[in-house]
């Protein structure tokens, strides 16, 4: 036999060992996070032995050339597990969602709309963890941070419209207890438009746990500036105000869990959690940072996101950032403050004028946020998303989730993912491609 044909014999022989125990690993080794991992962790223990004393090649020149170049190509699904439904005429978002796996933004997404109050897409795409062993599709639940904070917007609202609320109105009016220490003066509107001034409280994680410790706190608690006066973002503390609000007035005294699943997600057929069911624990995807992020923040802010991925977080109402929905359920609710859903089948759930009431802008023009140092504007507890159109309001959540509505266009938008960015601009490269292109659909 010639040197060439006993080297083709080997190298057939390492094939049959790496089909074999590539096969059959799983009955003997751990569970590894993909395929790479599996030929490592093979390589190293008794299948690296076989192939290098049986076919007597050098087991890394074998991994090289048969395993690890073709990885290269077919170690992701083409489709990257893209799936969900599409109607005609949307069929381009598609290849737009697709792009942010293909650029690696995304480990696991999903993107949706609402157009005229019926669906229009729904997609997800990539894993549900590191381990890329289970898709990440349309009914995966995603920790959204302060995209919740519309989810309660829109709580409070409709608690305004059936006169529960009135956001002129003194808190004192329905929390007597929070007129303390400089509060007295604080409206329901400076909560609802971060003009309260307790912008943040320094408690450990933990008591964010316990509701009661939380409004306990924040009734003793002096303002930072002089309630109305100025704006500030209260990235925790909204929530909790807000929340407490419609616990005080709801005649059923409700959680604000509670109300908002048993008054707004229930009769509308939608999935936005605050406070989640422990059954459903299962569905939701563990959020990770980015290496870009990695790089820019502190062991702090990573050992919070092991926090938010703790299910007795989740179980918790941490309104202003622990919500828990799907894509498209954000944008049915948005759709749902704006318009019918479903044909009629389904009534919206703000009138016209309660909608205009909070979406109105309550930050003077070109006030700086004095905790973010940033020109925004806020309604009613809204982001007012004035770069995507004039009347568009939402909200957007740490890391690149967003969910938001287009009033004059009749359209809803959400997009959530497990891949959290670190800055705005970041998360706006997944969804900036999909906003353009749909701009020029609904303006063709």
């Amino acid at each position: 036999m010639q040197p060439e044909d006993n080297a083709l014999t080997r190298m057939s022989l390492a094939d049959a060992c790496f089909t074999y125990l590539s096969h059959n690993a799983s009955n003997w080794l751990p569970k590894p996070p993909g395929t790479v991992t599996l030929y490592s962790n093979v390589g190293t223990s008794l299948a690296g032995l076989v192939v290098e004393r049986v076919t007597q090649m050098p087991y890394e020149y074998y991994v090289k050339e048969k395993i690890l170049i073709p990885l290269v190509v077919h170690s992701e699904p083409v489709d990257y597990n893209i799936r969900g439904t599409i109607k005609p005429g949307w069929e381009f978002i598609r290849n737009l969602f697709r792009e942010n796996f293909v650029q690696d933004r995304d480990l696991g997404a999903s993107v949706a709309a609402y157009y005229q109050g019926s669906l229009a897409f729904e997609l997800g795409g990539g894993w549900f963890d590191q381990s890329r062993t289970k898709p990440y599709d349309v009914e995966t639940l995603q920790l959204v941070f302060s995209t919740s904070k519309g989810l309660v917007a829109a709580a409070v609202a409709l608690a305004v419209q059936r006169g529960l609320l009135d956001y002129s109105a003194l808190v004192t009016r329905y929390w007597p207890e929070y007129g303390q220490n400089g509060k007295e003066n604080t409206t329901v509107a400076d909560i609802m438009s971060h003009r309260a001034g307790l912008p943040y409280i320094s408690k450990p994680f933990e008591q964010f746990l316990d509701w009661t410790a939380m409004i306990h706190t924040l009734e003793q608690m002096a303002p930072l500036w002089s309630p109305g006066s100025a704006h500030g973002y209260h990235a925790y503390t909204y929530g909790w105000l807000a929340g407490e609000l419609i616990r005080r007035v709801d005649p059923k005294k409700r959680s604000l869990g509670q109300f908002i699943r048993e008054e707004m997600s229930d009769p509308i057929n939608f999935e936005f959690f605050i406070g989640l069911p422990i059954n459903q624990e299962y569905r939701v995807s563990p959020v990770e940072l980015s290496e870009n992020i990695k790089q820019n923040i502190n062991e702090s802010n990573i050992g919070l996101v092991a926090l938010f991925n703790d299910p007795r977080t989740h179980r918790a109402e941490i309104p202003a950032a622990n919500g828990i929905a799907t894509a498209s359920s954000i944008a049915r609710l948005y759709s749902a403050l704006n318009t019918d859903l479903d044909g009629g089948k389904f009534k919206r759930l703000l009138n016209e004028d309660i909608l205009k009431l909070a979406t109105r802008s309550n930050t003077p023009e070109g006030e700086i946020d004095l905790i973010n140092q940033l020109k925004v504007s806020f309604g009613m507890g809204f982001l007012l998303f004035h770069d995507i159109g004039p009347d568009t309001f939402g909200h957007d959540g740490y890391g690149g989730s967003i969910g938001f509505c287009a009033p004059t266009k009749n359209f809803s938008f959400a997009y959530v993912m497990n891949r959290l960015e670190g800055a705005s601009s970041d998360g706006y490269l997944r969804i900036a491609p999909m906003l353009k292109k749909i701009a020029e659909f609904l303006n063709r």
